[in-house]
């Protein structure tokens, strides 16, 4: 995208590497940690001063597998890293994100959401925890869309494809996994591309190269405004705390 004249700002959690990225990119650069509310929050206060507007907010982060899956303030690690603190990011942003577009990392792997796990009550395996995270982040991006309107930006979740070769697959599954440049060629054209500007609230399969229903609970309003009332309570107990 910077090809492209785009200006982009890359966020990590550790902050020699980040520098190092950014050194080396020339790209600007923020940090946080996404397992902490409170950073993510103050990222977006920083981003806030800075920018006056963004087109474009790619929420990449995700954990899979880690051999820590609880976070200080006791709610499992990938829904913190996956939902929560995307919603976060991208709420406080709307005021500078207006009529641009917010792209979602969600999944093929897609579960119903446990109500006790989001709420820190019952301890997932990694794919449990994964799957109902990836839901979830694809069930508020169509709530979202519903409450912003037309007058906010166009929100898209993305299955980018199966097992591509990142980092999280590699480390997860044991396999060196497909070419990453399919994830980054559907994230690239959901991001820019005019033909996606009309489908704010949808789930884009990238297995299948289409629009597609996600899992059957992900087209449940109800079940989608008590998720994201559930988030917001996280949300505010946190940042209260």
């Amino acid at each position: 995208m910077k090809s492209l004249g785009h200006t982009i700002i890359v966020h990590g959690r550790n902050g020699s590497k980040l520098d190092n990225l950014a050194k080396e990119l020339q790209v600007e650069a923020v940090k946080a940690d996404f397992s902490d509310l409170r950073e993510v929050s103050e990222m977006a206060d920083t981003i806030l001063k800075k920018y006056d507007k963004i087109d474009v907010l790619i929420n990449n982060a995700g954990v899979f597998k880690t051999s820590n899956t609880t976070t200080k303030d006791g709610y499992d690690v990938r829904y913190m890293v996956n939902t929560f603190a995307p919603y976060l990011l991208t709420t406080k942003l709307l005021p500078i994100l207006r009529k641009g577009r917010v792209i979602n990392l969600s999944s093929a792997a897609q579960a119903s959401v446990d109500f006790e796990a989001l709420n820190g009550k019952v301890e997932l395996s990694d794919f449990e925890a994964y799957a109902q995270s990836k839901l979830a982040i694809t069930m508020w991006s169509r709530h979202l869309t519903n409450q912003v309107g037309a007058d906010g930006p166009v929100i898209i979740a993305v299955n980018p494809g199966s097992l591509l070769g990142t980092k999280m697959v590699k480390q997860g599954f044991n396999t060196n996994g497909n070419d990453i440049n399919i994830g980054v060629d559907i994230i690239k054209s959901l991001s820019l591309d005019h033909e996606h500007a009309d489908h704010s609230g949808e789930y884009y399969d990238n297995d299948n190269q289409k629009y597609a229903p996600p899992q059957a609970d992900g087209l449940d309003d109800e079940k989608a405004k008590k998720i994201v009332e559930s988030i917001q309570t996280i949300i505010n107990n946190t940042l209260a705390s």
